[in-house]
């Protein structure tokens, strides 16, 4: 997989997490608590893990490549 698709689904998962807050802020599901409990523990710490990932992407692709230097 290339660095810009790569880039473009945390992207779109970034954009989805970040229209699925602006609905617990604007709609009736603020009651629910299920959705809540989601929002707290899954779809914030998602938002937040793909926003360090599109600032930083190099340098955390980079941690994960093999080590080419031989010598």
């Amino acid at each position: 997989m290339s660095n810009k698709s790569i880039r473009n689904m945390t992207r779109i998962l970034h954009i989805i997490a970040g229209a699925l807050i602006s609905a617990l802020v604007y709609s009736p599901l603020q009651t629910n608590s299920i959705y809540i409990a989601a929002m707290q523990f899954i779809v914030i710490p998602g938002l937040i893990v793909s926003g360090i990932f599109l600032w930083q992407q190099a340098r955390i692709l980079k941690l994960f490549r093999p080590n080419r230097r031989t010598g």
